[in-house]
């Protein structure tokens, strides 16, 4: 067996001390922790405390903060508030910088997360082309990135990335019922803009819904990441983060401790 020196894994804090073991002891160095609240301090500290650990552990870890409306509706970006996003990303990059953070970015998916009226897509996007520029006069350690859903990969290789080091996309062969080839697209059009040192996948996985929802034959769901990671390697990209360790829905684990036949397309992947 041999894992692609490419894939890293998305962590999310409850399961970083139980898992941060095994995810170093398979080679899945690469780790994207979160990626939290700015808004929400009791999880942004104890986002900061399990980066910490990780880094200690030996993991080159991406972080970041966003501004997540899914969570709570008043965390919605306006043109008013988006002072406020602006400054907590700098305080983020400036804690990043100091603690040995590998790659720092400026957001996941925040055209999710705008009113889209006050504050439109396009406006938010050169936003974050602008904070960029500033959050690379802190944030020195590696590179600047920012991962868009896949449905906006297409807007940001029209505006281009700007001072954005890597403009990453998180890519899923679809949800519920709905499941298609659109994905190979995505990752084709991100390399091609961007080149394969521009671009990466912070996070992909066969459903953004739930892995049964793709196949309840957990070797069909293995056959089908392992075709995902194919083309991703094939493609030139050099990292790929799978999304998500622990979960009943899209877990390498499922919640009954059980480990899914998709690890082993994890753990094989470079063959």
């Amino acid at each position: 067996m041999t894992k692609w020196s490419g894939l890293g894994m998305v962590g999310f804090w409850p399961q970083v001390d139980t898992y941060l073991t095994t995810w170093i002891n398979n080679g899945f160095i690469d780790l994207r922790l979160d990626i939290p609240d700015y808004q929400y301090a009791p999880v942004l500290a104890q986002s900061k405390a399990h980066v910490l650990r990780a880094i200690d552990a030996g993991a080159r870890v991406i972080w970041g903060v966003s501004s997540n409306s899914f969570n709570n509706s008043a965390y919605t970006i306006t043109a008013a508030n988006w002072s406020l996003f602006r400054q907590a990303v700098l305080n983020a990059a400036q804690w990043a910088q100091d603690n040995g953070v590998y790659e720092f970015q400026i957001g996941n998916e925040e055209e999710s997360h705008n009113d889209d009226t006050t504050l439109t897509d396009t406006q938010l996007r050169n936003n974050l082309k602008s904070l960029a520029t500033e959050v690379k006069a802190i944030f020195t350690n590696g590179n600047v990135s920012y991962s868009c859903r896949a449905l906006d990969i297409d807007n940001w290789v029209s505006l281009g990335k700007g001072d954005i080091d890597i403009l990453a996309g998180n890519i899923y062969r679809g949800a519920g019922s709905s499941y298609n080839d659109d994905w190979k697209a995505h990752i084709t059009n991100l390399v091609n803009a961007f080149g394969a040192d521009g671009t990466y996948i912070t996070e992909f996985n066969l459903s953004a819904s739930s892995l049964d929802d793709y196949s309840t034959d957990e070797a069909v769901q293995a056959e089908a990441l392992t075709e995902m990671i194919e083309y991703i390697k094939d493609s030139g990209i050099t990292r790929a983060l799978y999304f998500v360790w622990q979960s009943d829905n899209h877990g390498v684990v499922k919640n009954d401790g059980t480990y899914r036949l998709l690890w082993q397309s994890l753990l094989n992947s470079d063959n």
